[in-house]
């Protein structure tokens, strides 16, 4: 039980985060919504750093590794509203927008992911 409401308070922290950055970044009428772009990069980044430094230095911290990459990043990411506004971007005929951001959003993240591994890595490891 104790681990599904740190699940809970994560993912309640990680989407007020998700909504904070977006309400500063995302405008209408934007050649895209950075404000989703960011925060998605942003949980990769934090996701892939997470998971190499609990699993480094506190492996026996699982509920605290849950609550962070569970459900902050699961808060703080997401997919449902990147879908969405690519799906804003198709049915207003902005076909450039929609494969850009489509583009840097697989490519970003992804690449965040690997960025934090190796911060994390650098982190514990030191080189």
């Amino acid at each position: 039980m104790k681990t599904l409401a740190l699940i809970f308070i994560g993912g309640g922290l990680g989407s007020l985060c998700r909504y904070w950055v977006s309400s500063w970044l995302n405008n209408t009428g934007q050649f895209m919504p950075y404000g989703t772009l960011l925060s998605n990069i942003l949980a990769c980044f934090i996701l892939g750093f997470g998971a190499y430094w609990f699993e480094s230095k506190f492996p026996d911290q699982n509920a605290l590794r849950l609550m962070v990459l569970v459900g902050f990043c699961g808060g703080f990411s997401t997919f449902s509203t990147f879908s969405n506004e690519l799906f804003g971007f198709l049915k207003t005929g902005n076909q450039t927008s929609m494969l850009t951001y489509m583009a840097i959003s697989v490519i970003a993240c992804n690449l965040a992911i690997g960025v934090g591994v190796w911060a994390g890595k650098f982190m514990v490891e030191g080189n």
